[in-house]
């Protein structure tokens, strides 16, 4: 059954011979993209504050929102605000992306990883509690692949040791009624380009302390905007790339690259990553105006049957793989998990991938984003 958006055509789509069915479709409309493309050159830059207020209204309206360029952007936002000085520690979860790390390390900061649970991928709070020092200046806990674990536990930990937390949603957002636990002192969620409700970049933050959000604010309205010519080649670019993801039309795309001599992992991967070059320049912008558009129109059209279909579908397929001797998917056991993306252990992941290119279904081994955070060593 297919999920969004191309409905009873991509079925008939999967039934020819060629087809394979992509690893992820990109959870948006042409409605929205061709919406977003009008805002491209009607939008006034005067205007700017006032969209702004009203995106972060819609998402907090208690005023706590501040809406940025990424989830990088966000992070790297509190940490100029906070100013935590050199060597000070912050516990994050074991697996994340290298990007937040590039972060941690540009402000001269030490990232200490926290094992993950595998039925649940939250934090191992034995050692959560052994990791905190006097140099630990706040928790980042990461909700990874779709999981939503309850922060409870971890915020009162927090608490109790003076410690911030910052709660990274960018793989776990599930629609409006959750912007974070109620304890958090920073959430931040992604949309960018393969996320859910993609408004293909942006970020939202919920930030608890009024003063370090005007920090933060501050800060970020001295960026210049990312241009709208940037914006606007990305939305053709991706309106390209999401006709492709018809099962018939990714079926050609992929036997034509691998012909081609090229790796399709690698040609999707290079598409969709956010920043090229130097990364801190990269994320020190503001975003255009065109992204304050479609963030706002996402937010407010938020899809939770698609969510809901995902989740249930997901399920389904997890009861399936339990009889498969030395197969697991990790946080099967969390309490919430919308499953952004279904990851799954498996002896040897490269020859399951290739066996199922080969039945018609395009999953990846190692095209993720992800990695282990490196032990540290006081």
């Amino acid at each position: 059954m297919a999920l969004k958006p191309f409905g009873k055509f991509e079925e008939h789509s999967g039934s020819l011979p060629w087809s394979i069915f992509p690893r992820k479709r990109l959870d948006i409309t042409y409605s929205d993209i061709m919406s977003a493309i009008a805002s491209c050159f009607s939008l006034k830059e005067t205007d700017r504050d006032t969209l702004a207020t009203d995106l972060e209204t819609v998402f907090d309206p208690q005023g706590r929102a501040l809406a940025c360029l990424s989830v990088r952007t966000g992070f790297d936002l509190f940490l100029q605000a906070m100013a935590f000085p050199k060597g000070s520690e912050i516990i994050c979860s074991s697996i994340t992306i290298p990007d937040m790390l590039k972060v941690i390390h540009h402000h001269g900061l030490v990232a200490v990883p926290v094992d993950l649970d595998e039925n649940t991928l939250a934090m191992q709070m034995d050692v959560l509690e052994r990791s905190v020092t006097a140099n630990t200046k706040c928790i980042l806990v990461a909700h990874v692949f779709g999981t939503l674990n309850n922060l409870d536990t971890v915020s009162a930990f927090a608490k109790a040791h003076h410690i911030l937390l910052l709660e990274d949603c960018a793989q776990a957002y599930c629609g409006p009624a959750y912007t974070g636990h109620r304890a958090t002192d920073v959430a931040l969620f992604s949309f960018g380009t393969i996320k859910t409700s993609t408004a293909f970049g942006g970020g939202m933050l919920r930030v608890s302390d009024r003063a370090i959000l005007r920090k933060m604010r501050s800060i970020n309205n001295s960026y210049e905007p990312r241009s709208r010519k940037f914006f606007l080649h990305r939305l053709l670019k991706y309106s390209v790339l999401h006709s492709l993801t018809t099962p018939a039309m990714f079926g050609l795309f992929f036997h034509v690259v691998s012909k081609l001599g090229y790796s399709a992992d690698e040609v999707i991967t290079s598409q969709i990553r956010g920043f090229a070059g130097d990364l801190i320049s990269g994320i020190r912008q503001r975003p255009s105006m065109p992204l304050l558009f479609l963030l706002r129109r996402k937010l407010t059209t938020f899809d939770m049957a698609y969510v809901a279909k995902r989740k249930t579908k997901s399920e389904e397929l997890e009861q399936l793989l339990r009889g498969i001797p030395h197969t697991s998917v990790p946080g099967v056991l969390a309490k919430n998990h919308y499953y952004w993306l279904f990851p799954v252990l498996v002896p040897h992941p490269r020859h399951v991938a290739a066996a199922m290119i080969q039945d018609g279904f395009d999953v990846t081994a190692g095209a993720t984003q992800l990695a282990f955070v490196p032990q540290y060593d006081a």
